[in-house]
């Protein structure tokens, strides 16, 4: 519930701890310091995000995740039920996120231009401090509610996978369902499921916000999976569709990362653009919006994709 306010505000003190101490202390000193800040600050990010929603004390809630399965899967389908609102759009806290992190690499690049002994750039300190704060403010005050419908994040995914295993029923080919919940809320369903897996990792199909128009995407997190995206560009080849293999963009979370880091190949499959991104996480995120067309589109680009790798 309160990551991205938290994140935020630990990235902005790491920068703001540099300038400081760059302009007090000198480039060296301020270069040790931050060097021995963000590993520190990089790990205890990753705990909290791998274990924190099962093992943090505070706030607990609970959640129901549904599964389903058809013989032996190689494939799983997956999308989060859930739903919520924040204080801002994703939009916004995308784009502060990115600054964030391009200010951040641009500190300590001007750290070490100092260094060198380039002097004339001190004077950019205190233009990048007050970059730092502004770029930081989407974050910190991006708080999460409850006052969205989420019909494309992610009623869309959910449509979409359950008209793809009905599909698939068809044809009885193997399959696993999994509908997650507390996606919204740190991955908390995901990591829970991959907690209690074992044996071989299968591929995991993640399907997630799906609007009407917009690009395809094919996102993942980590390491790319080459075999399972190989299966997707096949797939959208054979389909005519258009669609972008990237990694997920900073500021953005989905359930294909808690799957990849339990070591299963996992891509999240989408379609959208800015104006998609604007209305997530707001009351705009219902149905007069959105025809469910991009789901359709989605079930059969889905089925098409579990039959490839089957």
């Amino acid at each position: 519930m309160w990551g991205p306010p938290l994140a935020s505000i630990a990235q902005l003190l790491g920068t703001l701890l540099l300038a400081w101490m760059a302009t007090r202390r000198g480039a060296a000193a301020a270069l040790l310091t931050v060097g021995a800040f963000l590993p520190v600050l990089w790990l205890a990010s990753r705990w909290v995000r791998m274990h924190g929603t099962a093992r943090l004390p505070w706030l607990r809630a609970g959640a129901t995740n549904l599964e389903a399965v058809r013989g032996e899967p190689v494939a799983w389908l997956v999308a989060h039920l859930d739903s919520k609102s924040q204080t801002l759009p994703m939009l916004w806290r995308i784009a502060g996120s990115v600054a964030a992190s391009a200010i951040t690499a641009t500190a300590i690049i001007v750290a070490l231009l100092q260094l060198a002994g380039v002097s004339s750039v001190g004077r950019l300190w205190a233009a990048i401090t007050m970059a730092a704060v502004v770029a930081a403010l989407p974050g910190s005050f991006c708080f999460v509610r409850n006052a969205s419908s989420g019909a494309v994040d992610n009623a869309s995914g959910v449509v979409a996978v359950v008209l793809a295993a009905e599909e698939l029923s068809r044809a009885s080919l193997p399959v696993g369902v999994l509908i997650t919940s507390a996606e919204e809320l740190g991955l908390a369903g995901a990591r829970a499921w991959t907690s209690t897996r074992s044996g071989k990792p299968t591929m995991m199909i993640n399907c997630d916000t799906v609007d009407d128009g917009g690009r395809w995407y094919c996102m993942y997190t980590g390491d790319r999976p080459a075999a399972l995206v190989a299966a997707v560009n096949a797939t959208a080849l054979r389909l005519g569709v258009d669609l972008t293999t990237r990694p997920l963009l900073p500021g953005i979370l989905a359930d294909s990362v808690a799957f990849a880091d339990a070591g299963s190949e996992s891509v999240t499959i989408s379609r959208g653009n800015l104006r998609t991104l604007a209305r997530i996480h707001t009351r705009g995120d219902n149905s007069a919006v959105m025809t469910a067309a991009g789901a359709a589109d989605a079930s059969l680009f889905l089925t098409a994709l579990v039959t490839e790798i089957s």
